[in-house]
């Protein structure tokens, strides 16, 4: 009985060792593969996403006619069916978080700018779609370049199961 005890110390030690020397700790598990319906959910909302390139900025704006952030975000879910609260920081605490290794098209990216939220719709290779502010139009930013990295508050997958 002595033993194992000492046999599970010793292993207890060597996992906190490896953990603090190496930064092996355990770490949440992927998210599952989406399903057909969440995959064809997230093409439509690419492809609603990439027809409002060129739109152009509107401080509270949530459609064609202009928009924020995440009026952008807002009216892309909706045309998907997904009905999302209007703000980003409301955005963000919806659906789960996601690490940005498991990102597809359609997923948020949710960043601190200038004291602010501000959110991203993913649309692959690095590459999201936003509305920057205001003198500017819907265009793609590359989140993956340090400026966007520096700032990233979250990324997150907000389609229903």
């Amino acid at each position: 009985m002595r033993h194992a005890h000492r046999h599970t110390t010793s292993l207890f030690s060597l996992l906190m060792s490896c953990t603090v020397l190496f930064g092996c700790a355990t770490t949440s598990p992927p998210p599952p593969e989406p399903s057909a319906r969440q995959l064809e959910l997230h093409q439509r909302i690419l492809q609603e996403t990439l027809a409002q390139l060129g739109r152009p900025y509107s401080y509270g704006g949530a459609d064609s006619q202009g928009f924020d952030c995440s009026g952008l975000v807002h009216h892309v879910y909706a045309d998907a069916g997904i009905l999302l609260p209007r703000t980003a920081a409301q955005q963000r605490a919806q659906g789960r978080a996601i690490p940005q290794t498991a990102l597809l098209p359609g997923d948020l990216l949710f960043y601190r700018i200038d004291g602010g939220d501000h959110v991203v719709v993913y649309i692959g290779e690095g590459r999201g779609v936003h509305a920057p502010r205001p003198g500017k139009t819907v265009t793609i930013a590359e989140v993956d370049r340090p400026w966007w990295q520096q700032r990233l508050h979250s990324a997150r997958r907000l389609l229903p199961p």
